[in-house]
C-alpha cells in the first residue's frame, strides 16, 4: 500500500510538472504571436507613410492607399472609380482598367522591388469578386462555385495585365512575379451593390525583418 501511495504521488507530481511546462509553453507562444503581430502592424504603417510619400511623387493620390481595417498587417491599393468592376459573369478587363494597370503597375513595382522596401514586403495578392447573382441552370453550390472560378479569372486577368507592362522591366518584373499571387473570393465580402462587388483589389502584406529598428530599415 506504502509502495502504491508512493508511486501515485510520483505520477501526480509529473502530470503536474507536465501541466505546467504545458501552460508556460501557452504562454510564450501567445506572447511571442503577439509580439510578432505588434511589429508587422508597425512595419505596415511605416510602409504605407513611405509608400504614400513615394508615390505621390509618381502621382498616385494617398488616398490610393490605405490599412486594411480586418488586418493591420495588409495595406490596400484602392483603384479608382469603377475601373477594375467588370460586366456581370465576365472577366474582361475594361480598357479603362488596363490603361490604368499599364500606368500606375510599373510606378509600384518601383517602389516596392526597391531594395529599402522589398525585404518588407512578403506578398502582393491580387484578390477577385464576384456579385451574388446566380448562373442561369446551376443550383446554389454550383453557382456559388462558378463564382468562385469567375472571380480568379478576374484576378488573373489583371496579374497577367500587370506583368505584361513590365515587360520592359524585367528585374522589377521579376521581382513583381516572386511576390505576386492571383486569389479568388468568389461572392463573399460583397459591397454594397452588385456593380461595386464585381472588383478586384490588390492587398500588400508585410513583414518584419529588422525588429530593433524598424523606421531605420526603410530610411
Amino acid at each position: 500500500m506504502e509502495e502504491s501511495a508512493k508511486t501515485d504521488h510520483l505520477s501526480n507530481s509529473l502530470t503536474d510538472l507536465m501541466t505546467s511546462l504545458m501552460v508556460i509553453f501557452i504562454l510564450l507562444l501567445l506572447a511571442f504571436i503577439s509580439h510578432t503581430a505588434s511589429k508587422d502592424a508597425a512595419v505596415a504603417d511605416v510602409l504605407l507613410k513611405k509608400l504614400q510619400k513615394d508615390l505621390k511623387i509618381q502621382g498616385i493620390d494617398n488616398e490610393r492607399l490605405k490599412l486594411d481595417p480586418r488586418d493591420k498587417n495588409v495595406i490596400l491599393v484602392i483603384v479608382p472609380g469603377d475601373l477594375m468592376r467588370f460586366e456581370t459573369q465576365k472577366s474582361d478587363l475594361r480598357s479603362e482598367g488596363r490603361d490604368w494597370l499599364d500606368e500606375n503597375i510599373p510606378k509600384f513595382s518601383s517602389i516596392l522591388c526597391a531594395a529599402k522596401y522589398a525585404p518588407s514586403v512578403d506578398s502582393i495578392v491580387v484578390e477577385g469578386h464576384t456579385d451574388k447573382q446566380g448562373w442561369a441552370g446551376k443550383p446554389g453550390v454550383e453557382s456559388e462555385n462558378a463564382n468562385l472560378a469567375l472571380s480568379q479569372e478576374r484576378s488573373m486577368a489583371v496579374v497577367k495585365e500587370a506583368l505584361h507592362s513590365l515587360e520592359a522591366r524585367p528585374q522589377e518584373r521579376d521581382c513583381f512575379l516572386e511576390k505576386l499571387s492571383a486569389v479568388g473570393r468568389g461572392q463573399r465580402d460583397p459591397e454594397p451593390t452588385d456593380e461595386e462587388s464585381r472588383r478586384v483589389i490588390f492587398r500588400i502584406r508585410v513583414k518584419a525583418t529588422n525588429e530593433q529598428n524598424i523606421e531605420k530599415q526603410l530610411r
